[in-house]
């Protein structure tokens, strides 16, 4: 739930497709953002999850923005084609602003049905818990670490952080040709990783819960993140 992918990349072989725009944007990916998001979670050479089927929703303009409703239209329509397929799905936000408790309630029902949300703690050096959707506390909140699993600069924290992630130069596809690719940094990046992982994870393990997976996720973490203050957990991903 993005700025759309890029489904012609070739890191995604023919496994990503369109799903849904809201906003009244153009059916692709004019930002790079969304597509480099979409690689982190399962391009070749960029994800963890290679086998995994990868569905751009677009909710956000190509220069990144985006208003709340879209982006709810968005959460629900990825929770609605969940159910209509009957696949495990797993919906990622790399994004976010303030409270705001409609895309809350939005993410809570999709998880209240069976989808597991992973979601950017965000990039402002604050408290994930004054953010949404980070501050869902059902969702999967993520944070960010360097190669070295210290807390990256921007990275929020606080209690309802789960689990940190890479998040510092980070390399995946982008946009302009098949082969494009760009080093980014973020929560927008440790996100979809996680996200990955859960993929893997139900792929070698079956379908869970969200809530199962979640604690599954965090009783394979490693407790190795520094920097963090005493509030914020150590815990980063690590597949299982």
């Amino acid at each position: 739930v993005d700025t759309g992918i890029y489904t012609a990349h070739n890191s995604f072989g023919g496994r990503a497709r369109w799903g849904a725009t809201f906003g009244g944007y153009a059916n692709s990916d004019g930002n790079g953002h969304g597509t480099h998001t979409a690689g982190t979670v399962g391009g070749n050479g960029f994800g963890p999850a290679t086998a995994a089927n990868i569905i751009a929703v677009k909710v956000l303009s190509d220069s990144g923005s985006g208003s709340n409703s879209d982006v709810i239209a968005g959460v629900n329509w990825a929770v609605s084609n969940a159910a209509s397929s009957g696949r495990p799905t797993i919906a990622t936000l790399s994004l976010g602003g303030g409270a705001y408790q409609p895309l809350d309630d939005a993410i809570n029902s999709g998880i209240s049905r069976g989808v597991h949300f992973t979601v950017a703690a965000g990039n402002s050096n604050a408290d994930a818990i004054n953010y949404s959707p980070a501050r869902v506390a059902n969702a999967i909140t993520v944070g960010a670490v360097d190669y070295n699993n210290a807390k990256a600069s921007f990275s929020n924290y606080g209690s309802i952080v789960d689990v940190h992630a890479p998040g510092v130069g980070v390399t995946s596809a982008w946009i302009g040709s098949a082969n494009a690719q760009n080093t980014i940094s973020g929560t927008s990046m440790s996100t979809p990783f996680v996200a990955g992982v859960l993929a893997v994870a139900i792929g070698n393990y079956g379908n869970k819960s969200p809530a199962a997976l979640a604690t599954d996720l965090k009783n394979n973490a490693r407790a190795v993140a520094t920097g963090f203050n005493s509030a914020t957990t150590t815990l980063v991903a690590t597949q299982w």
